[in-house]
């Protein structure tokens, strides 16, 4: 019989349950109004007046500062003014602090882009309908709150800077440069210059911003944000971390230069999605330019500008015959260098588990003939030499496992190798302060490494369990041990043993120490 004790430093749980059911009221400031929206004639030019191109291609001018020529004024609020927000919500909405859709139309500044046209009704609907509505109990009339009213006037913000931006990058062209920009395709003997602008782009571009704006509906939270963890969880986002195409490290620098939304230094709005979305994408640049555009790719380079960076993706799948996995691993010369074979993944998978050397790899690469004209790599018929080449060594290892041979000497320092190499990185994750310890915090790949070192080290010969064909006596056990890696999803969850650390302040998980005693 064998009794496992704990001796932990004692210690009390301490479980506090706070219910709050208040409203809180908030004290706004007022502040001094200032221009936002497009206006038309009806108000007055103040000094240093602007000119602007509305959505429908009218020029007209603004002030920085516009009031009406009636007597009654109407407030103008920035959409980035959070108090200002919320102080004309305070004044426009109802004895409940909410507003309904009507309400929302009433507010002066709505209700005259409305009845100027610069917002049309059927734009106004699809932002309510969008915003998060109060949870009313018996009543059936939809109301929203101070959050969803910023959101419903921010939104209206946006359809404004979009066609200001539109206005800014494309002028209105007249008939006569409409003419001339023809003549342009027809005459290109004559030396006109061809200014046609070409919009498939920009109607991609446009598409895929609606998807993601659709994309962003569905994880931000009720105040229209985004977390780092709810991005992070985003099915695009995990899918290319899981698939090792995005390192945590890209991941945590594109999140860091990512701008914040507007008083929320931890979360994202729209905009700060679609920015995160932009330089995602520009890790992933592939060159698609055909041979015929070589010249011309050339005189780029002699300009000084570089070659264009391409992220390619690992070659994954098990039993893929060479041939298939050499023209996926092949260059635009047909070609696989030492480089190149990074990408393989179950070879990587050896690499990581101990099953090949580097060392061993190097070797066998530079001893299959090379592709002619160089001297670092391999064309077709070398690759599948190099395969085979491996693939033989597993062989010879398994036909020896079958004769019951014993391990030879020489293998002893490879086992020593992987048994150092998995002590070194696991102390290695423990020395990062900044993470948990015992692995709690480790990334899939880091996992993925630990648990292929120990799968080698539990098929080496010297495993005592394997040994003793799982016969271990009381005096193997007995001793303190310390925890120092866990791949438990309950204990990454509860970020320790059962969560109780997080319960008090400052309080993290530490580490784990066993003593092992037998009572007999």
């Amino acid at each position: 019989m064998v009794t496992i004790t704990s001796k932990m430093a004692p210690g009390a749980a301490v479980f506090l349950l706070c219910c709050v059911a208040s409203r809180i009221g908030s004290v706004h400031s007022f502040v001094q109004p200032a221009s936002f929206f497009p206006l038309r004639s009806k108000y007055i030019d103040m000094p240093s007046p602007v000119e602007y191109v509305d959505r429908f291609g009218s020029s007209i001018h603004t002030g920085p500062l516009l009031a009406m020529a009636e007597d009654e004024e109407v407030e103008f609020v920035k959409s980035d003014d959070g108090d200002a927000l919320q102080a004309l919500f305070s004044k426009f909405c109802n004895e409940d602090g909410l507003m309904t859709k009507e309400e929302v139309r009433s507010v002066p500044v709505i209700a005259e882009l409305l009845t100027d046209g610069d917002l049309l009704p059927e734009e106004l609907e699809d932002i309510w309908r969008a915003a998060p509505k109060f949870p009313d109990v018996d009543d059936k009339m939809e109301r929203v709150d101070v959050d969803s009213f910023v959101q419903i006037y921010r939104d209206i913000d946006d359809i404004f800077e979009d066609d200001e931006k539109e206005a800014e990058s494309v002028p209105a062209k007249s008939d006569e440069e409409s003419a001339v920009e023809k003549l342009a395709v027809k005459d290109n003997d004559a030396g006109v210059t061809d200014d046609v602008v070409e919009t498939d782009e920009d109607e991609t571009t446009a598409g895929d911003e609606k998807e993601l704006e659709i994309v962003f509906q569905s994880i931000c939270d009720e105040a229209g944000l985004v977390s780092l963890d709810a991005l992070r969880k985003w099915d695009e986002v995990a899918d290319l971390i899981s698939e090792g195409m995005l390192g945590e490290d890209e991941f945590d620098r594109i999140w860091g230069q990512t701008p914040r939304s507007p008083g929320s230094p931890e979360e994202l709005d729209l905009d700060g999605f679609l920015s995160f979305n932009l330089d995602l994408d520009d890790l992933f640049v592939f060159d698609d330019q055909e041979e015929d555009d070589k010249d011309a790719s050339d005189d780029i380079e002699s300009s000084g500008d570089g070659p264009v960076l391409q992220k390619r993706s690992m070659v994954v799948g098990d039993d893929l015959p060479p041939g298939v996995i050499f023209a996926e691993l092949a260059d635009d010369d047909f070609l696989v260098g030492f480089d190149d074979l990074k990408r393989w993944g179950e070879l990587q998978e050896m690499l990581d588990g101990g099953d090949l050397l580097p060392l061993e790899l190097q070797n066998m690469f530079e001893q299959v003939k090379t592709a002619p004209g160089t001297s670092d790599k391999l064309n077709e018929d070398d690759f599948i030499a190099l395969y085979e080449n491996i693939d033989a060594m597993f062989e010879e290892d398994d036909d020896e496992d079958d004769a019951g041979s014993i391990e030879p000497a020489s293998s002893l320092p490879e086992q020593a190798s992987v048994k150092s190499d998995l002590l070194s990185f696991v102390a290695e994750m423990n020395s990062d302060e900044e993470r948990l310890p015992c692995g709690l915090e480790s990334t899939d790949r880091e996992q993925t490494l630990v648990l292929n070192m120990v799968s080698v080290l539990e098929s080496q010969p010297s495993n005592v369990v394997q040994q003793r064909g799982g016969k271990l006596e009381q005096a193997d056990l007995t001793g303190e041990w310390e925890l120092l890696y866990s791949s438990s999803s309950a204990m990454k969850f509860n970020k320790g043993l059962s969560g109780l650390g997080g319960s008090f302040p400052n309080g993290k998980f530490g580490g784990l120490k066993q003593k092992l005693e037998a009572s007999k």
